[in-house]
């Protein structure tokens, strides 16, 4: 789904710190899915680009052989 996200130019983040609280983790669910837990909130959204990820040069992570 990230990868999906940046094609169409979107930003994503994930914001788990709130779901630490457990009062806030019963505000967030969704009341009709009864009594679950929240645990994990993915925001999407356009934004300014990020710094890109440093990234290893593909002959040091990927072997191919005969």
């Amino acid at each position: 789904m990230l990868l999906e996200a940046t094609r169409h130019g979107l930003r994503a983040s994930f914001a788990t710190q709130a779901l630490e609280w457990p009062e806030l983790r019963w505000l967030l669910r969704d009341p009709q899915s009864g009594p679950g837990h929240v645990h994990m909130v993915l925001r999407l959204g356009y934004g300014p680009p990020g710094t890109p990820t440093p990234r290893r040069p593909l002959r040091e992570v990927l072997a191919v052989t005969d």
